[in-house]
């Protein structure tokens, strides 16, 4: 006698099939923080925060909304943790100098995120002229 597979248990074999290839590739994803757990904060919009592709010159931040929230001041949550990461980082690193510029903007339904590349600046020691031995 010969068995067959019912049409059913094709989808849930493909299901999941799928499932297992994807846990077994890993998450493409970075490891996202928590700003207030990490800075001590407790903003509204409990940011998430990932730092990606970083190099000795600069590193990209992705900052997004933990909770549901409206209105402007979840906006606002967003960019100051960004800056106050980015300022974190860039002392981690030991730049003296450097810039942040916001590359990307989104709502995702509830969700506000921002993108932002942080660069690192050229940074001179400032000279200052020996004074004078004369009054």
């Amino acid at each position: 006698m010969k068995k067959t597979f019912s049409i059913q248990f094709t989808p849930w074999l493909l299901a999941a099939t799928a499932a297992l290839a994807v846990l077994a590739s890993g998450c493409a994803t970075h490891e996202e923080h928590s700003y207030n757990k990490d800075f001590g904060e407790s903003l509204p919009a409990q940011p998430k925060y990932a730092i990606e592709k970083e190099t000795d010159q600069s590193f990209i931040l992705r900052v997004h909304q933990g909770v549901p929230l409206t209105g402007a001041g979840r906006v606002l949550n967003i960019k100051e943790a960004a800056s106050a990461i980015a300022k974190a980082e860039c002392a981690r690193l030991g730049w003296k100098k450097w810039q942040m510029n916001f590359i990307q903007e989104t709502d995702q339904g509830w969700m506000h995120i921002v993108v932002a590349k942080v660069d690192r600046k050229t940074y001179v020691e400032p000279t200052f002229p020996k004074p004078d031995s004369n009054p």
